[in-house]
This record gives C-alpha cells, sequence and structure tokens, in this order.
C-alpha cells in the first residue's frame, strides 16, 4: 500500500513549514521555561503525523512505555495518511486522527486530553514541533535535527543521527524519558482474511510513496523476471498496493500474464488490516523500501527489503525474518529524511540483480521450512 502525499511532498506544506514555522518556534522557545521531567507520567502523548513505515516502528515505543509505564494513558496522533497503522498498534488506549495540513485540529485535540508527556517522533517538519509546543502538556520531548531548526520548544531535545537506524533515534526519545528501552516492533496479525490464497504465494510490492518515490522503484523488467521464476518454483504471484497504483498493479499482472505468469493485483482493493492478514499468510514478502516493507516485517513475514537510495542501515527492515539488500552501485544509501536527491544518483535501484533477490528469498523461505 502506497501511502498518501506525504508533507515533504506538498509545495505549499513545505512553505508554511519553513518560512512560519521556524519563526514561531523561535519566538516561543524564547519566552518558554524548561521543566523538569516528571517521574511518573499518568498520560502520554505520541505525535507523528505522516509516514506507515516510521508508524509500525513506533510500535517499539508504545511497548516499552506500556512497560514501563503500565498506569499511564497512551494517546497516538496520527495523521491522515498513517492514522490506520496507528490503529494496528497492540498497547495504545486510542488512536486521534488529525490533518497535518490543519495542525489546530491536533492541537485542539491534545489540550483537551491534558497531557502529562508528549513525545513528538517527528524529524523535520515544524508543524508537529508547533503542535507538540502548544499542546500544554507537563513535559515535551522531540528531535534536535541539524538544519531543521524545530527544538526550541522542547524540555528535553534529543539528537537525531543519520547513523543508526531510525528505531535507535525514536529510543532516544524514550531515554529522555528515563525509559531504557528494548522492544522490537511487532504489529499483531489478524485472522486469516477471506481473500489469502490457500496455495502458497509470495507478494510482491513494487511501488514505495513519498517524495521522489520514482527514484526507490527497482526496475519493471527485474520484477516481470523474478516472479517468472518464483511460480517456477509453484508460488503464486499476489501484488499489493494503494488506490492509486491499481492502474498499473493491473498492467504489471498483464504484462506478467503474457509471458505465461499469473499474477493477482489486489492493489487498492483491500484495507489496511486485510493486507496484514495477506502478508502473514505469505510464504515471503518481497518490497521496496516503503510502509508495507516495514509492516511485513514486524508482523513476521519473511521479508527482502529493496534499498537503493535509502540503506539499510538507516532504514531496512527490522525483524529476525528479514533481510535488506542495498544497492552495489558507488554513492547509494544516501537518504536520511528522505528529501537529499539534488546532486545525487538516480539509478541506485538498478544495483540490485534478480539473481540477489531470489537467493535472498531462497533463504528465508528454507528457514520457515
Amino acid at each position: 500500500m502506497t501511502t498518501a502525499v506525504a508533507p515533504r511532498g506538498s509545495g505549499r506544506l513545505r512553505f508554511l513549514d519553513r518560512y512560519a514555522g521556524i519563526p514561531l518556534l523561535r519566538v516561543a522557545g524564547a519566552l518558554r521555561r524548561r521543566r523538569a521531567r516528571p517521574p511518573a507520567p499518568r498520560s502520554i502523548g505520541i505525535v507523528k503525523g505522516y509516514a506507515i513505515g516510521d508508524t509500525v516502528m513506533l510500535s517499539a515505543i508504545v511497548a516499552d512505555l506500556r512497560r514501563s509505564f503500565p498506569e499511564a494513558r497512551v494517546s497516538f496522533f496520527a495523521g491522515r495518511d498513517n492514522v490506520g497503522a496507528a490503529r494496528l498498534i497492540d498497547g495504545l488506549d486510542e488512536v486521534v486522527a488529525f490533518d497535518i495540513s490543519r495542525p489546530w485540529t491536533a492541537v485542539r485535540e491534545l489540550r483537551r486530553r491534558r497531557l502529562d508527556v508528549v513525545l513528538d517522533f517527528g524529524a523535520w517538519p515544524r508543524i508537529e514541533a508547533a503542535v507538540t509546543a502548544l499542546a500544554g502538556a507537563g513535559y515535551t520531548v522531540g528531535f534536535r535535527t541539524a538544519g531543521q531548526h524545530r527544538h526550541y520548544c522542547f524540555d528535553a531535545a534529543v539528537e537525531h543521527s543519520d547513523q543508526v537506524h531510525e528505531l535507535e533515534n525514536y529510543r532516544g526519545l524514550l531515554r529522555a524519558l528515563g525509559v531504557e528501552p528494548r522492544a522490537q516492533p511487532a504489529i499483531p496479525c489478524p485472522a486469516r482474511g477471506a481473500g489469502v490464497p490457500d496455495s502458497p504465494y509470495v507478494v510482491l510490492h513494487l511501488w514505495p510513496g513519498g517524495y521522489q518515490s520514482w527514484i526507490k522503484e527497482w526496475p519493471a523488467e527485474r520484477w516481470v523476471a523474478l516472479a517468472r521464476t518464483l511460480a517456477g518454483r509453484s508460488y503464486g504471484i499476489v501484488l499489493t498496493g494503494g488506490p492509486g497504483d491499481r492502474e498499473r498493479a493491473q498492467a504489471f499482472a498483464d504484462a506478467c500474464a503474457s509471458q505465461g505468469t499469473p499474477a493477482v493485483s489486489t492493489a487498492g482493493e483491500l484495507g489496511l488490516a486485510d493486507v496484514v492478514s495477506l502478508l502473514c499468510a505469505s510464504e515471503c514478502v518481497v518490497s521496496v523500501n516503503t510502509g508495507i516493507m516495514h509492516l511485513a516485517a514486524a508482523a513476521g513475514a519473511p521479508t527482502v527489503g529493496l534499498n537503493g537510495p535509502t540503506s539499510g542501515r538507516r532504514w531496512g527492515p527490522l525483524g529476525d525474518r528479514s533481510v535488506g539488500l542495498d544497492s552495489e552501485y558507488e554513492g547509494c544509501g544516501y537518504l536520511n529524511l528522505g528529501s537529499e536527491y539534488e546532486g545525487r544518483r538516480t539509478d541506485c535501484m538498478e544495483g540490485i540483480s534478480v539473481e540477489r533477490v531470489l537467493a535472498a528469498v531462497q533463504s528465508l523461505t528454507a528457514e520457515a521450512a
């Protein structure tokens, strides 16, 4: 499933986020007095307004919060494109949806709950930092990200690093709250859905979401070759995708069929819970680096993640049954916050061969046998 257009991909939101957000946060931060951390918060808010994959990783943070503060009420404030993913996370008392282009709706909901602590898991948007600053919470924690100018209003600002996996950055916010993290991302598998095939199948997810997403696509002819080989090994081929992927998913299925490889497209046909059911029952999931990759790995499905401009070290799938394949080309794996494309290679995904993907699938399916 491809995510909706995130704020990084909206020109209007980027303009407002930078030219209104930075001055607002600087002024508010100068007037704000830093407060002491509460030893035992009774109500905790998590702010994350976009990105399915990031939200899936936050399932580990929720588990650690629940373990450390079992009596606390934990609320997740999500945007339109990731609210469905947030609702899959165990341990939350509520999920509150808001439109990131109308941040005052989130501020209103946060203030209404009189939260002891708010954790802002955004690494770059000033919108989320402003929402956190105006939440009326007793204590706020967020990232100090190089060049983003968003940290001025937090009671505790944690350095965001481009040298570690994003989950480790998220864990830094927990440490600022006095919690030693240890959980891994985990999404429970629902009951087997009606649309899940009875015979063994592999899920292919071809299309990433977000800013400049085409640069993260693996060449179509390699997907066709992969599908043909897997079908020759008696696996069914199932395609996933969002509503915006429906036409090209069917075109890809037709291209496979023209070469004698049947493929079934579910793009735009399933809700997120049904997608999870499909992933959980699969023999393996092969995905570009996007939300479905993280969802599959967190649900425990054997998962092969394809990294080109991303790197496995920063953004790879997490889980005992997951493998991240990085591009073999020099100068790839450069994405940090998701927008650092200027002057960089656009052909990184071509540095992943079909043979490497097949070997990874073979390894994971052999382990599961």
